[in-house]
């Protein structure tokens, strides 16, 4: 009883109830006449189940009580996520750009998604991206220099994307497309034959912040890590940078 769900409700019985079994069932026995059965075993089970219960209870409170705010993706994480990609495939490569331009720019995953290809233009210095800041409603240049190293560098992995996509016949629209498990470029979604979503491919911001929460999961980071992750991680690391000057 402490293992096996109810049929009606797909959960174990609670320690109450299994202790009213025990009870119903030596009352039937005594009102027959008959010996009842021994139950001193069954409560000591039954005592070990409430103090599971009981920890798994507090572990949950713990959990809720836990900060929700998203883990900031600092430069360090940032090169750990990049590491669980497999950035030999069009998947790993798109993944590896939203991650280190999100960072870069500091930005909402929601303004990410929205970049088309014209949006981020190669400059002597790196790239010229054009965001749209919604919470602003205003389109922001903004210029991403080199990296340090090739490896966390966002110019070369926006580059590294591009063309990827060039031969596939993705030479404009979306810079961040849907990709399905084959590492093919997923076609428009269509219900009863009618195109629903974006028809150019273009990946929604929950698929975004699931890109984050993936990689920092693989990584085995703790705490809760969303698509916010990448604006506080920026914010992060400038705090830190400004108290080490």
């Amino acid at each position: 009883m402490t293992v096996t769900p109810s049929p009606q409700t797909g959960r174990t019985l609670a320690p109450g109830s299994i202790n009213r079994i025990l009870t119903a069932v030596r009352a039937a026995h005594r009102a027959d006449a008959v010996p009842a059965p021994e139950t001193e075993g069954a409560r000591k089970v039954l005592s070990g189940y409430r103090k599971r219960l009981a920890a798994a209870k507090i572990r949950a409170e713990a959990r809720i009580a836990r900060p929700r705010g998203a883990g900031p993706s600092t430069p360090d994480a940032l090169r750990e996520m990049l590491a669980t990609l497999d950035q030999d495939t069009l998947i790993g490569k798109r993944d590896a750009a939203l991650l280190l331009l999100g960072y870069a720019c500091t930005a909402h995953v929601s303004e990410l998604v929205s970049l088309d290809r014209a949006d981020a233009v190669e400059t002597n210095t790196g790239l010229l991206v054009t965001l749209y800041r919604r919470p602003l409603k205003r389109h922001d240049k903004v210029a991403v220099p080199y990296g340090p190293t090739p490896a966390t560098c966002p110019v070369w992995a926006v580059r590294a994307l591009v063309a990827a996509l060039n031969p596939k016949g993705r030479t404009d629209g979306p810079l961040f497309v849907r990709i399905d498990k084959h590492d093919r470029i997923t076609p428009p979604l269509t219900h009863h034959a009618r195109s629903v979503g974006a028809p150019a491919g273009r990946i929604t911001p929950t698929v975004a912040a699931a890109i984050v929460t993936r990689a920092a999961m693989l990584a085995d980071f703790e705490g809760q890590w969303t698509g916010h992750s990448l604006r506080r991680g920026f914010d992060t690391a400038a705090r830190r940078a400004s108290r080490e000057t």
